[in-house]
């Protein structure tokens, strides 16, 4: 009997399952506009203007791609004309990228950013990015390469691939609210550029909340990296004052004097880094900031006596020199600018006891915070330079 009615309940789930499945609406990818990227600028008053790159499938033709752009005051009425520009339906399930003007970017991104956190369509590692300029230009560039391709699809390899290289931090919709909605953490994304027709990454844009107020280098990208994340690759290249390597450079009869540099310029790719963070003195807000460093000589503009142990000391110890002073100007720049994207304030907060400080307490500590670098590093490999 209890048999009878188990095989009874299998049916009725399996037909159940059957009837369900026959009602969700089929999504055939030739009726539908994949969106892989998308741009916001600042419009006249109250108003965005948002364009959008969209991948269309066709049995016949090859894959193609549409740009339409719209204005209006939030991205649901943006995506309501949009719509009535395509003869596809528009879905976010492909979204790879999004771009912010650096107009937009330095009154407020959060409400945009929140439509994607919204869309339960859109994934946490959407990236996002600011435009030095205007988002329209960049999601409009005609890309001279040898194959037409997607431009989200190039965009979101751009970033992917520096990330992967480490030579940015990752930024995915997932971090930026991490960091947004952390009091002890600032947001930073990178700025993408026009160059020659051309689509490059200039710099790492500085978040204060949601608030653009600031900019990092490319050429100062490197300390950055060491101070947030680990780092296992990337390369850096440093200037030195020939008078501080010239008891090193080789001066013999078959090396002969060069004159295209007047300094020396070394270039290293890091192997292995660890930094750590340490609140020395809780009362005067002392941080100090150990970076270990494992590295590898690649290039030097003038012959270095690399035999000579002795002579591989001097260069750790200006690399340490001069890796110390590229942090501790980011550091001040960082306070200068009143945002913390290191995260001394999650370090403050793992040693504090009762209620934790509100962001706005915690701000007034950070502006009288100091600093105590120490940066220790070692060269494993030397290579062959001439």
């Amino acid at each position: 009997m209890h048999r009878y009615r188990r095989w009874n309940l299998s049916i009725i789930l399996i037909i159940s399952m059957v009837l369900i499945a026959g009602c969700v609406e089929r999504k055939q990818l030739e009726n539908l506009g994949l969106i892989t990227a998308a741009g916001y600028d600042m419009e006249q008053q109250n108003k965005i203007k948002g364009t959008i790159v969209i991948h269309k499938f066709d049995p016949i033709a090859q894959n193609m791609t549409k740009v339409i752009s719209d204005i209006a005051h939030t991205s649901r009425g943006l995506r309501q004309k949009q719509n009535l520009e395509s003869n596809q339906k528009l879905v976010t399930g492909q979204l790879r990228i999004v771009v912010y003007s650096k107009e937009l970017a330095k009154k407020g991104i959060i409400q945009l950013v929140d439509t994607l956190n919204r869309d339960a369509n859109v994934g946490n590692m959407v990236y996002l990015t600011v435009a030095d300029g205007s988002a329209s230009s960049i999601m409009k560039i005609d890309l001279k390469t040898p194959t037409s391709i997607n431009l989200g699809t190039y965009l979101y390899n751009l970033i992917k691939q520096n990330v992967d290289g480490e030579q940015i931090v990752s930024p995915t919709l997932q971090e930026f609210n991490r960091n947004y909605n952390d009091t002890g953490k600032d947001p930073v994304l990178p700025i993408l550029k026009i160059k020659k027709n051309d689509v490059i990454i200039s710099g790492l844009a500085l978040f204060k909340d949601d608030r653009m107020i600031g900019k990092v280098k490319p050429e100062k990208l490197f300390f950055l990296k060491i101070l947030i994340d680990k780092y296992k690759a990337g390369t850096q290249e440093l200037d030195f004052s020939r008078d501080r390597l010239k008891k090193i450079i080789l001066q013999n009869a078959f090396q002969k004097e060069r004159h295209v540099y007047n300094k020396v310029y070394i270039s290293f790719d890091n192997i292995q880094s660890k930094s750590r963070i340490k609140l020395v003195d809780k009362k005067n807000l002392l941080f100090r900031v150990n970076v270990k460093l494992y590295s590898r000589l690649l290039e030097a503009t003038e012959p270095l006596d690399l035999g000579n142990p002795v002579a591989v000391k001097t260069i750790e110890k200006e690399i340490n020199k001069s890796v110390k002073e590229n942090i501790e100007d980011l550091l001040h720049q960082f306070q200068k600018l009143d945002i913390d994207p290191v995260g001394f304030g999650n370090v403050y907060e793992a040693h504090y006891r009762g209620k934790l400080p509100t962001s706005s307490e915690w701000k007034q500590k950070y502006k009288l915070a100091k600093f105590e670098v120490v940066v220790d590093n070692k060269i494993v490999q030397t290579g062959v330079m001439d």
